[in-house]
């Protein structure tokens, strides 16, 4: 160690964390209050699908399987990130919650092109599974381009409704590059950036709930889609109306009931 110098301990350094903690918690309670109702309900619904899985299975013996058997593993892995942004964002350090943000923004898209897609959910299923052939991972490549997030938003969307989710996808994703400039902005509290990540939050885990609406609307009771309604109302009130809806629209995709 340093000749006259002393090591901070964990608690000293802890409590930097706290005292914003406490700031954050004073002055976005509402923001705040709305995310953990949302998170619980997220929560709970992976509980209502794997009980509707398992009384599929008891009926025809048969479990889900294909693309659509790995849409629950990204919906409770979204879950765990908007927990872990809302973590990271309620001590101000923003710069790794957008990166926990941009995760689930990709994971819906995902979730949704396993949903609707043909091929290229076939593709990216054995992608995931590690199982492609020779020729399955010449056609990733050279035809569907790896299916970057860019590739997915361009099979799922068209016109405004595309421009407005990939300004929306840039907006997180630059912001969650650790570039200096936003690395030093985690040194310091700064308000105006902790609003803007608890507001994405709030977008994000009412967009979650949406996907689970309209990919399994057949297996969520009425009193559900009506808890998943208020809290969608509640995010849209809160953040005045602007909240971005990334429901697939591109007319090549058959879109189910319940999709806008």
């Amino acid at each position: 160690m340093h000749p006259g110098k002393k090591r901070r301990d964990y608690n000293d350094i802890e409590s930097t964390f706290l005292y914003r903690k406490d700031i954050i918690f004073s002055e976005h309670a509402a923001k705040l209050d709305i995310f953990q109702d949302s998170i619980e309900l997220l929560f709970y619904l992976t509980t209502v699908l794997n009980a509707g899985f398992l009384t599929e299975f008891k009926k025809t013996g048969k479990r889900p399987d294909g693309p659509k058997s790995i849409i629950p593993v990204l919906f409770e892995r979204n879950n765990h990130n908007l927990l872990a942004a809302y973590k990271l964002a309620c001590i101000g350090l923003n710069n790794p919650a957008y990166l926990n943000l941009r995760t689930v923004f990709e994971g819906i898209t995902q979730m949704y092109l396993l949903q609707l897609a043909d091929r290229e959910a076939y593709i990216f299923y054995k992608q995931q599974l590690g199982t492609l052939t020779e020729t399955e991972e010449k056609e990733l490549k050279n035809k569907h381009h790896w299916l970057r997030p860019s590739r997915i938003r361009q099979l799922l969307y068209s016109g405004e409704r595309k421009k407005q989710v990939d300004d929306f996808y840039i907006l997180i994703s630059n912001a969650a590059h650790p570039g200096i400039k936003r690395a030093m902005g985690d040194f310091d509290y700064r308000e105006e950036v902790t609003v803007d990540v608890l507001s994405i939050l709030l977008a994000l885990s009412a967009a979650s709930l949406m996907s689970i609406k309209n990919i399994y609307s057949s297996m969520i009771g009425e009193e559900e889609v009506e808890e998943i309604d208020d809290l969608l109302d509640r995010v849209t009130q809160e953040l005045k109306g602007q909240v971005m809806d990334i429901s697939p629209n591109h007319p090549s995709l058959n879109l189910m009931k319940g999709y806008k």
